[in-house]
């Protein structure tokens, strides 16, 4: 019975490990993504800001179906999935997803306050272009007045 647990907490770490790492390698890849977006917003290069966003959304999916494979694991059987989770190697692994994942929401929130200057910038620029076409307005509007044509009235 003992050697059966040992082998089942063993299987289980096995499939741990083999997607931790790759979740691990996930997160890697959307840091060299989101960096590459921020660096877009920053110098204002949007030709390809659009495609970003949408790997991040796909990014998005990909977490959702992470998260799930995980829960599949620990619902199949949670006891052992608790045994295997506090193995030293499985630990390093969740760590290092951790710190991937505070180092993207770092990147994200980065781009964030690039987004928030733009927006309040290009919100300023609206608003004196609203002032000059008040302005050519008020001029078209005006009472024509009289032209004076070589000196003559």
């Amino acid at each position: 019975m003992e050697g059966m647990d040992y082998n089942a907490i063993s299987q289980l770490e096995r499939e741990l490990i083999f997607v931790l790492k790759e979740e691990y390698s996930f997160y890697q890849s959307l840091y060299i993504t989101l960096d590459k977006q921020r660096d877009s917003i920053k110098f204002n290069r949007d030709e390809h800001l659009l495609d970003m966003f949408a790997e991040i959304e796909r990014c998005h999916q990909r977490i959702k179906r992470s998260e799930e494979k995980i829960a599949a694991l620990k619902a199949r059987h949670p006891q052992v999935f608790k045994v295997a989770a506090v193995r030293p190697e499985i630990k390093k692994l969740v760590n290092s997803i951790a710190t991937m994942v505070k180092r993207n929401v770092n990147l994200v929130s980065e781009s964030e306050e690039y987004l928030k200057g733009r927006y309040e910038r290009i919100k300023e620029e609206l608003g004196e272009l609203r002032n000059s076409h008040q302005i050519l307005r008020y001029m078209s509007d005006a009472d024509p007045s009289p032209q004076f044509v070589d000196g003559k009235k």
